[in-house]
């Protein structure tokens, strides 16, 4: 018996089942898992992304301001290369994320305070200065405006202090720095030194130097001021003038001194015998006085002399413009009385002193010139048997140190200090012998070995 094949009949359903459903099913689950994939990307980059973002001023726009984790793929839609990082504004920023866009609203904000350097600051009881003198280097993007942290502090009282300044910008943001302070409180006035009495003759001098040989000190001022109140003198008219000087300092505090000028004539001219004697009878019992007070009965005549110019140089102060009194015992008592003179006044004391202890003297007189047209008066004086020139004003050498000139002979008071041109037929014969080496006129003694006479 032959086998026949056997027929198999098409089934829709079957075929629908295995094949058709499978791959229904299959691309169903392909969707879906794409979909997932997708929506949890979305969801990731989604999360990544800061929505709100704020960056200081001046700063670069960069993605990760934008991101936690920036996704790949991922710039900028938004053109933040044209936006200015110096504006204080907000921006919507749209940012491509490999096809998906995203958005943050971007906020350009100053939250930097300005910064700067203290100035330490020295200065008087009063009132502060403005706080701008009190910082340096100030550094800010913005304007920056300066106050005191706490108000403007009170500075009435010295001390040392610490205030605070504050800095605030343009957006509010501020820092303090603090100043150190050094308040001094001056409550003490200038000193004035150098002032003087001035003797004039009337209608000689249109003018004095009333400045020459002031000094104003004050214990804090550098320079403090000095003005000197002339206006009640008359140069021309015989009397007795108030002159005030009248120093202040950086504060205010004020010093002031009264000297009085005395406007004279000289030559006395009606003075009668008796009344040039009893000028001359003062004269010599003020010189007598001083010297009882400086001179030994068993000195010599050098030694006395030595301690006479020795006195004058260092107690009466050299000034110029004072009057050269024809009578002389005049200049000699107002020279012994106020101690301080001209070169007459300073030679009418020597010649007092020298005179009471019996010592020969005679007033010798600058020959006036072109160089010097003033005159100038010193003594001759006859010492161990001869005459010398001796002059106490005072000199200084090359360390400014004072000295004066004693027992000088022609050649060596020419070759002195100041000039000594003198017109020598007038006067006797002077020494030619130099005992300069024996003379110590710092100290005002004679050393030893020196070569008296013994009729001298």
């Amino acid at each position: 018996m032959t086998r026949t094949a056997k027929k198999y009949k098409f089934n829709v359903a079957r075929f629908l089942g295995i094949v058709v459903l499978p791959l229904i099913a299959g691309a169903l689950l392909g969707v879906a898992g794409c979909y997932y994939l997708y929506t949890r990307t979305i969801s990731n980059i989604e999360n990544c992304v800061i929505k709100e973002v704020s960056i200081e001023y001046g700063h670069p726009i960069t993605l990760d301001s934008f991101f936690t984790v920036i996704p790949p793929n991922t710039k900028f839609i938004t053109a933040v290369e044209q936006i200015d990082p110096g504006l204080l504004q907000t921006y919507d920023i749209a940012i491509d994320c490999g096809g998906h866009v995203v958005h943050s609203a971007l906020s350009i904000v100053d939250r930097t305070a300005p910064t700067g350097k203290a100035v330490p600051y020295k200065m008087y009881a009063g009132k502060a200065p403005a706080p701008e003198e009190l910082i340096t280097d100030i550094f800010d993007l913005t304007a920056v405006s300066l106050s005191y942290d706490k108000g403007e502090p009170d500075l009435t009282q010295g001390g040392d202090y610490s205030i605070g300044v504050r800095l605030t910008d343009a957006n509010g943001n501020y820092s303090v720095v603090d100043v150190p302070f050094r308040v001094i409180k001056d409550t003490e006035p200038p000193m004035i030194f150098g002032t003087r009495d001035f003797d004039v003759v009337a209608g000689k001098v249109e003018s004095i130097a009333y400045r020459e040989g002031v000094i104003v000190t004050d214990n804090y001022a550098v320079n403090p001021t000095l003005e000197i109140d002339n206006s009640q003198v008359d140069l021309k008219r015989v009397g007795d003038y108030d002159l005030i000087y009248r120093a202040t300092d950086d504060v205010g505090n004020v010093t002031e001194v009264t000297v009085k000028v005395h406007v004279v004539i000289t030559g006395r001219g009606g003075e009668s015998s008796a009344e040039i004697r009893a000028y001359e009878e003062k004269a010599y019992k003020m010189a007598k006085d001083i010297n009882k007070k400086i001179l030994k009965s068993s000195d010599t005549d050098v030694v006395k002399a030595m301690k006479i110019f020795y006195w004058v140089h260092n107690n009466i102060r050299f000034v110029l413009h004072t009057p050269q009194y024809s009578n002389w015992a005049v200049a000699a008592i107002n020279t012994f009385t106020k101690r301080y003179s001209s070169c007459y006044g300073t030679w009418a004391v020597c010649k007092a002193m020298l005179d009471a202890e019996g010592i020969e003297n005679i007033c010798v007189v600058r020959k006036v010139s072109k160089a010097h047209p003033n005159y100038h008066y010193w003594c001759l004086v006859k010492l161990n048997g001869e005459w010398y020139h001796c002059d106490a004003q005072k000199y200084f050498d090359g360390t400014s140190k004072a000295y004066f000139t004693f027992m000088m002979t022609d050649k060596e008071i020419i070759n002195a200090p100041s000039d000594h041109t003198f017109e020598k037929s007038k006067y006797p014969e002077r020494s030619t012998k130099s005992v300069q080496k024996y003379i110590d006129v710092y100290s005002g003694k004679i050393k030893s070995g020196f070569p008296y006479k013994k009729d001298g």
